[in-house]
């Protein structure tokens, strides 16, 4: 079983993805964790990438959760990543 981890928008939690269904997979929703004052978005992403714990996951994220995504991905590699809603490309 595939497992997908979800990043909400910053000051969202798992409640912005509930109408969505992802039948015959694991879903994870990465908690969101105080940033250290001036940490650079790719140490943040490292720090988030703690929640991760699969080889090669699918990532989905809303908003600034799609631009974390997309960072975390650049330190893993990824099956997918999925952004909604997000200002920022690889």
């Amino acid at each position: 079983m595939k497992t997908i981890y979800l990043f909400s928008g910053l000051g969202a939690d798992e409640r912005v993805f509930k109408y969505l269904k992802f039948p015959g997979h694991h879903i994870v929703h990465i908690k969101w964790i105080t940033a250290l004052r001036n940490e650079p978005l790719a140490a943040y992403a490292k720090r988030l990438l703690e929640q991760v714990s699969t080889e090669h996951p699918i990532l989905i994220g809303l908003s600034f959760g799609g631009i974390m995504a997309i960072e975390v991905s650049k330190l893993i590699p990824t099956e997918k990543v999925i952004i909604i809603a997000s200002v920022k490309n690889r």
